[in-house]
């Protein structure tokens, strides 16, 4: 199952899932899709696209952008 959204096509993340991340992803200091994937047990794809839309949100904000691993820092106050 997906989703499309704008140009790219999200894999369907359970909507109570989601808030699960966005409510403990704001203890970390950092995190990275590879952290996610483990957490979660959920594909590193899947978890890059989580990131996405966490920051669209304005709850993570992308520190070190690269292909492979970007890292994210979770805004203060949010």
């Amino acid at each position: 199952m997906s989703e499309r959204s704008g140009h790219e096509y999200t894999a369907f993340i359970p909507e109570s899932l989601y808030k699960r991340i966005s409510r403990e992803i704001r203890r970390e200091k950092y995190v990275t899709p590879y952290m996610l994937s483990e957490k979660y047990d959920m594909t590193v794809s899947l978890a890059k696209q989580v990131l996405r839309r966490l920051e669209k949100e304005g709850i993570v904000e992308l520190y070190a952008p690269n292909r492979r691993a970007p890292i994210y820092i979770v805004k203060e106050g949010k």
